[in-house]
């Protein structure tokens, strides 16, 4: 699923870019099909539908599918291209391969590659030239399409264990662990997807007549992953969190486990195989519930340790100091700083 929030500034900097390389207002808001006063207004929120248009729009009037965050375009029909030799292949890790390949032969700007290791694998990405994306566009939204993608590809979703990004971060938190399964870390070296090596062994179930409709998204199938089935990681790590905020406390394994009336050795095998255990999905957990919590000005430090579940009043001082080094009042200086 991607996040509304995400949705809404990856609009604003594809059009964003189209003005910063010249194109008029009033030339960006025919092709949108939209008013000046909308696209004027930061406050306006797209939403999916809008997202659609404005991403289909822009492309084609730039004539370029990376929309001028590169330094030579990427003309129309490539990204349709890449779909038609990934569907050439058997396994996921293949799909990934052939289309990580042709991007390599058709632009020297973005690069991709897939490490596999023994449990997990890396889908890496680098920019020759980062600092034309101000916007941190390209890594997020191609983390979303690879994902998006082969979850398409295979018809479930591709769990991903971490999202690497090498910028700063820049929308609300929680926008990001609704966007991506995984463990959402930034600043990072290298720009990475980590997924489990078993996801890239599952084959394919979409025939080339299919492709059109992933093509040509709705905004339904942006928000909901074109329907695909999700992956038991990230249905449990959505029920714990709708836990916590309803009773300040983390759900216990064997609740877990009977909630999907299941035994908590077979619960532990599923996370297993999805490259997770029960203690790291709750870490994951509290630990998103806390940075977006201490991100709003209005809830006192020592209300986010009890709706985070901590036992001890400094249970939530250790934590944050084991996670960034820091103390609570001082990563909430810095967020506001940064804001």
């Amino acid at each position: 699923m991607v996040a509304s929030g995400l949705i809404n500034r990856f609009a604003r900097a594809m059009i964003g870019n189209a003005a910063s390389k010249g194109y008029h207002l009033e030339v960006i808001c025919d092709a949108l099909q939209l008013p000046p006063s909308v696209v004027r207004d930061r406050e306006a929120r797209f939403d999916a539908e809008t997202f659609c248009r404005v991403s289909r729009n822009v492309k084609l009037l730039m004539d370029d599918e990376f929309c001028g965050f590169t330094t030579a375009p990427v003309r129309i029909g490539a990204f349709e291209r890449m779909c038609e030799c990934a569907l050439e292949a058997k396994t996921l890790g293949e799909a990934y391969e052939r289309a990580f390949h042709f991007y390599g032969q058709v632009t020297h700007d973005i690069g991709f590659e897939l490490d596999a290791h023994e449990d997990t694998a890396s889908l890496r990405m680098g920019l020759a030239h980062p600092e034309l994306d101000r916007y941190n566009f390209l890594y997020e939204w191609w983390f979303i399409v690879w994902a998006g993608f082969g979850a398409w590809l295979i018809g479930e979703e591709v769990p991903v264990v971490a999202a690497d990004f090498p910028h700063p971060r820049a929308g609300l938190l929680e926008e990001y662990g609704d966007s991506f399964t995984g463990n959402c870390r930034f600043s990072r070296p290298v720009g990475s997807l980590l997924v489990p090596v078993q996801s890239l062994r599952l084959p394919l179930i979409r025939r080339p007549d299919e492709l059109e409709s992933f093509l040509r998204p709705s905004g339904q199938d942006i928000v909901n992953a074109f329907g695909v089935h999700r992956s038991f990681r990230s249905m449990l790590r959505s029920r714990m969190r709708e836990h916590l905020g309803q009773t300040q406390a983390l759900l216990s394994i064997e609740d877990a486990a009977a909630h999907y009336n299941i035994s908590s050795q077979t619960l532990r095998r599923r996370l297993q195989s999805e490259c997770t255990s029960y203690r790291l999905l709750k870490e994951e957990v509290r630990r998103e519930a806390v940075l977006e919590w201490l991100g709003h000005s209005n809830v006192r430090i020592g209300e986010v340790s009890l709706m985070a579940g901590f036992a001890e009043p400094n249970g939530l001082s250790r934590a944050l100091k084991n996670w960034a080094g820091i103390s609570p009042s001082e990563y909430r200086l810095g967020g506001l700083e940064q804001d």
